[in-house]
């Protein structure tokens, strides 16, 4: 359900974009909309299952190299993703390195987690 709520929301940050700051964000129409959506969603889950694999070889000696990889990329991620849609997406367009800033933040900001309760929590 909150990967859902996710991907709904990558989709309204992006609608919000085009239709209000189009001349930074320009997507040609909704299937663009929906596809690069779906790309940002997807690229997100194949990283949790690269990230789950790397530290799942640590014991062997591989995972030690590649988690800490994975920690650099998972800070730069949402730029990344947005740059390969930009480049590899037909019709999907951002302008300016600002635009990159502003989208990866709002899109942090609106992503969506679910908060677990602490078992100490319920004892006090």
């Amino acid at each position: 359900m909150r990967n859902l709520f996710n991907l709904i929301l990558t989709g309204i940050v992006f609608w919000v974009g085009n239709q209000y700051f189009n001349e930074y964000i320009s997507i040609v129409d909704d299937k663009t909309l929906i596809i690069s959506a779906l790309l940002m969603f997807g690229i997100s889950y194949l990283f949790r299952y690269l990230m789950l694999a790397s530290v799942l070889t640590i014991p062997i000696g591989i995972g030690c190299l590649t988690t800490i990889l994975l920690f650099f990329v998972a800070i730069v991620l949402t730029p990344i993703k947005l740059w390969l849609l930009n480049k590899y997406l037909p019709g999907f367009c951002i302008n300016g390195f600002w635009t990159y800033v502003v989208l990866s933040g709002l899109l942090s900001v609106f992503s969506f987690s679910v908060k677990t309760e602490n078992k100490n929590d319920k004892n006090e």
